[in-house]
């Protein structure tokens, strides 16, 4: 069998992603050296997978639809414009979120354990939630970190996660295409 890229994610709603959108045309200079993430590309990432055997993939949906019964809406605002690992050395320039992160921090450690269990490395790292704005691949123009640090404390807005996706990536030379296999809400 083939091998799919594959990770668990959800979807800020069409209203979000405007806002995020208009931000990203905000922050963008010329000349910049930031590859810019379409506003349709947008998503929160719970659990990055990576290379899988596409047979496994029944039971990774089976894992996430687990740790998604009995959670119920995740209400979180979006704002605070960033940087991993800093506005020093950015890489990634993302949006952050506020709220209930601790019920969504839950379900990320539970979608850790449950793809440990069928294999998956753990994350190296804390979970870190965020929008993903754009990726670092030169320098920044002096403009464009201006331009952030003016952004810094940016509102854009309330979002609800009431599901979680199984999400396949097809890297392509016009960048990440995305396609939901399987929807899990979160009851």
């Amino acid at each position: 069998m083939a091998d799919l890229r594959l990770f668990i994610a959800a979807r800020p709603p069409d209203t979000v992603l405007r806002g995020l959108s208009d931000l990203s045309r905000l922050l963008a200079s010329r000349g910049d050296g930031v590859k810019w993430v379409r506003s349709d590309s947008i998503h929160l990432t719970l659990k990055f997978l990576g290379s899988v055997d596409e047979a496994m993939a029944g039971a990774i949906g089976d894992a996430a639809a687990r740790c998604a019964r009995g959670v119920g809406n995740i209400p979180l605002s979006v704002g605070r414009v960033g940087a991993f690992p800093d506005m020093r050395r950015p890489r990634v320039i993302w949006v952050g979120l506020a709220g209930e992160i601790e019920r969504l921090g839950s379900v990320a450690n539970a979608l850790e354990e449950a793809c440990f269990d069928l294999g998956f490395s753990k994350e190296g790292r804390a979970f870190r939630p965020h929008l993903t704005l754009g990726r670092v691949k030169d320098r920044l123009s002096v403009e464009t970190i201006k331009k952030i640090e003016q952004s810094k404390d940016v509102v854009l807005g309330d979002m609800v996660v009431d599901a979680i996706e199984l999400i396949k990536s097809d890297l392509l030379p016009s960048g990440a295409v995305y396609t939901t296999l399987s929807h899990f809400p979160l009851t």
